[in-house]
């Protein structure tokens, strides 16, 4: 029977006969029947191909597990003089969602240190209620809307009304339709390399669970250009895996929306688990899916981290419990929403002075058993937000 070690490590080590025994394995064609699955063509990729990939997977999970510091993931420092008497809207997708909360909190936190009023105005993850949010925005006069997991598309025509009036508009976690958005934190191409770097970690602890390649399940949720990015980029690692001979499969794929998370989505999705009895992970789109979707697959008998495991995004503190107890979540990729609150308001200071947002220096980190904190969720390896606190001389 598996068991875990608390190791990276010593895993490593123990995977190196495990990934030998793959190194010159067929693909085979998917055996799922669920929607959207795939079938894998042959590789016809050599045993030093697969070796190279294998190596190169372990040298990246080891690189994105790693602790981030000041200088690894440092704070910009050099911004302009504070400005003074400036009013803020922030409007997170729901203050029921922490990987949206979070954020929130933090950007009014930060603003508040600047002297500078901030209000958040919660829509409740209706889009109806968002646009009506950013248009009292608009009539409140306000110099800026800060915006959490709320892509610009579906909400041009406020923001353009927003722009045209003179208020200064940013967002974290968000795609960026015709740059309506003035700055957004984190790039989106951070999501896509998420993505990319959870299907690395599951076909090593594929390997060290099953002896075997994984076999996906993904779930996205298309609301979200963040979401679809993340699904983007694991979908070319399995392209790499499967050119380089290393066995992975996608068994089936499922969406869901956002509202129906903690409703109809568990039971759908425990109906595809079902469906695909020889699937070994399955990836969500975002955390809070995540939770919801486990609690449902352990209703059904469904959730036995000896036959598989799931991946996704936020590092939210249930999330990251499950991890840290070994249970049906195996790894979450963590951004820290406190600091990029912060850089939200010192982008828009940069804006406020007349010059452009900058990168604020969050990027994603794999949370697993192995480097998860001791209590809660994770949000950062160091204390970024006495840094901005610093650079703009507060405090």
């Amino acid at each position: 029977m598996f068991q875990r070690r608390n190791s990276r490590r010593h895993r490593l080590v123990l995977l190196g006969s495990a990934l030998a025994a793959t190194a010159t394995l067929a693909l085979a064609g998917c055996a799922g029947g669920g929607a959207g699955g795939t079938t894998a063509p042959t590789s016809t990729a050599s045993s030093a191909d697969t070796a190279a990939f294998q190596a190169k997977v372990k040298a990246d999970v080891e690189k994105g597990s790693a602790a981030q510091t000041p200088e690894s993931n440092p704070v910009p420092t050099d911004g302009p003089p504070v400005v003074s008497g400036k009013s803020l809207v922030i409007i997170p997708c729901s203050m029921a969602v922490e990987g949206c909360a979070r954020p929130a909190r933090s950007t009014q936190e930060a603003a508040q240190l600047l002297g500078w009023k901030a209000t958040i105005d919660d829509p409740a993850s209706d889009g109806s209620k968002i646009s009506a949010a950013i248009q009292r925005a608009i009539s409140s006069k306000a110099d800026a809307i800060l915006l959490t997991s709320t892509d610009a598309a579906p909400f041009q025509a406020d923001i353009k009304a927003a722009r045209t009036a003179g208020i200064a508009v940013v967002c974290n976690m968000c795609g960026n339709t015709d740059d309506l958005y003035q700055a957004v934190i984190p790039p989106l191409d951070q999501n896509n390399k998420a993505g990319y770097l959870l299907g690395e970690y599951a076909y090593l602890e594929a390997q060290a669970r099953f002896g075997a390649p994984p076999k996906f399940i993904i779930l996205t949720d298309d609301e979200f250009d963040t979401v679809k990015a993340r699904v983007a980029g694991l979908k070319q690692f399995i392209a790499d895996c499967q050119a380089a001979g290393a066995g992975c499969e996608q068994v089936a794929e499922g969406s869901f929306l956002a509202a129906e998370i903690s409703t109809t989505a568990p039971s759908r999705v425990a109906q595809l688990a079902r469906a695909n009895p020889d699937y070994n992970v399955l990836f969500a789109g975002f955390d809070a899916a995540m939770l919801f979707i486990s609690q449902g697959l352990q209703q059904a008998g469904l959730a036995d981290p000896q036959k598989a495991f799931g991946i996704s995004v936020d590092a939210d503190v249930a999330n990251t419990e499950m991890i840290r107890t070994n249970g049906f979540q195996a790894a979450s990729i963590g951004f820290a929403f406190n600091r990029a609150g912060y850089g939200q308001v010192d982008n828009l200071n940069r804006i406020f002075n007349g010059k452009d947002g900058v990168d604020q220096g969050v990027t994603g980190k794999l949370i697993t058993a192995d480097n998860a904190p001791a209590t809660g969720g994770w949000d950062g390896d160091f204390d970024a937000n006495v840094l901005y606190e610093k650079s703009w001389g507060v405090k």
